[in-house]
């Protein structure tokens, strides 16, 4: 099997290293294709106006490739396919990302827009992410999530390119309570913006998150990705990236014969 990782908080991250660890543990062949530098929250951006450099890691880490890119997370899963690798991967896992990516935060996350993009190529793929902004223990975290995707890939999945979003509660797995097959929490808005002063007098914004108007803590069903995660589960959730509501039936009674040349009469 041969198995593609990338992230979005760069090639150095504690978090790949840890999840490289994990796959190590699956056995196969392992690729590393992942951003030079961090690009958190890059959600599916792709580079299009400048060169995407590429560049070869010695193996100094380990006896598998590790590829350091200029571009995106997206970016890395894109060439790894199309370019770098002479063959598709098998299975791609993406993170861990530093911090958690529950209920819209999946739209954000360059680490969840990697593996939906390894998913578009038809790639099986899984994204990790520690639920903790502050300092995180990475102490047998390779060896759960090892656990976890000998669990996921035994799976019987409806679809062989599945793609799960996997949050783990910042504790020790003698802590957890078990996992939980969830769907994202309810759009909660945390966004804020502090308004600040620069050094020449220009007033500039710097972007925040507040807890407080967030409310997450009032999301109490386990069903939910944020709850599960505060109750002391792993939070695993399927997603899917068909975006349409063509079962919204508004606008059919008023373009069902709608004519584009009555704009010119």
């Amino acid at each position: 099997m041969r198995i593609l990782l990338t992230n979005d908080d760069g090639i150095n991250a504690a978090g790949l290293q840890t999840l490289e660890k994990a796959a190590l543990r699956l056995g196969g062949e392992i690729v590393v294709v992942a951003p030079e530098a961090e690009h958190s929250a890059q959600s599916h951006a792709i580079t299009v106006r400048q060169p995407v450099f590429a560049r070869r890691l010695s193996r100094s880490q380990g006896e598998y490739e590790r590829i350091a890119v200029t571009g995106t997370p997206c970016d890395c899963v894109r060439l790894a396919c199309i370019k770098l690798l002479d063959k598709m991967p098998d299975l791609c896992l993406t993170g861990i990302n530093h911090g958690a990516n529950l209920g819209w935060d999946v739209f954000f996350s360059g680490t969840v827009s990697a593996a939906a993009e390894a998913h578009s190529f038809g790639i099986p793929s899984i994204a990790f992410s520690l639920a903790t902004w502050n300092k995180p223990d990475w102490t047998n975290l390779d060896l759960l999530v090892a656990d976890l995707l000998r669990s996921l890939l035994a799976a019987k999945h409806t679809h062989r390119n599945f793609l799960y979003s996997v949050n783990i509660p910042p504790v020790s797995p003698l802590q957890m309570k078990g996992a939980k097959i969830t769907r994202p929490e309810p759009t909660t808005k945390g966004d804020n913006f502090e308004e600040r002063e620069a050094p020449d007098g220009r007033t500039y914004y710097w972007p925040t998150w507040d807890e407080r108007k967030a409310a997450r803590e009032k999301i109490t069903d386990e069903r939910f990705d944020s709850a599960a995660v505060r109750a002391g589960y792993i939070a695993i959730t399927p997603l899917r990236y068909d975006v349409s509501a063509i079962e919204d039936t508004a606008l059919h009674p008023i373009f069902s014969d709608y004519q584009p040349d009555r704009a010119l009469r």
